[in-house]
C-alpha cells in the first residue's frame, strides 16, 4: 500500500504579504523616507508589537483597502523574527499580496534612499503565529 502525506488547512487562517528591509537608519526616518517614495502615509502606531516580553516599534499607514505596518524586527534584547534578523525592519500588509504585486513593491522599495535591500519572506507556521 502506498504511503500517503496529508496537507492541513486551517480554514480561517488570515494571510498577508512580509517583507524584509535591511536599513542602518532609525525607524522614523526611514517611515518617512518610504512614505516620500513610496506615497504612504506611515505614522508612529498607537501601540508597539510585543512578543515575549519584547516591545517592537511599529509604524501604520491605513487606507480603504489596505493596513500596512512597518515593524522594527529588533529591539535592545532580540529580535521579533529571529531567522531574518539580518533585516532591520518588517513591512507586513494585512493582504496576501500577488506575485506581480509583490514584486512591484520589492522594486519600489529597492528605490527608497536609506533601504539598503529588501525581500519577500515566505510565510510559514511561526511567522503566521508571530505576526498573525
Amino acid at each position: 500500500m502506498a504511503k500517503r502525506n496529508f496537507v492541513r488547512l486551517d480554514v480561517g487562517q488570515e494571510m498577508f504579504t512580509v517583507i524584509g528591509i535591511s536599513s542602518h537608519e532609525n525607524d522614523y526616518r526611514l517611515s518617512w523616507s518610504i512614505n516620500e517614495q513610496m506615497g504612504l502615509a506611515l505614522a508612529h502606531g498607537d501601540s508597539p508589537v510585543h512578543r515575549e516580553g519584547k516591545e517592537f516599534a511599529c509604524f501604520v499607514h491605513e487606507d480603504e483597502n489596505r493596513k500596512i505596518l512597518l515593524i522594527s524586527n529588533r529591539c535592545d534584547n532580540g529580535f521579533l523574527l529571529e531567522k531574518y534578523r539580518s533585516f532591520d525592519f518588517i513591512l507586513k500588509f494585512d493582504v496576501e499580496l500577488n506575485e506581480t504585486e509583490t514584486y512591484a513593491w520589492l522594486r519600489d522599495l529597492r528605490r527608497v534612499p536609506l533601504v539598503s535591500a529588501v525581500v519577500h519572506i515566505p510565510l510559514n507556521k511561526q511567522i503566521l503565529q508571530i505576526l498573525g
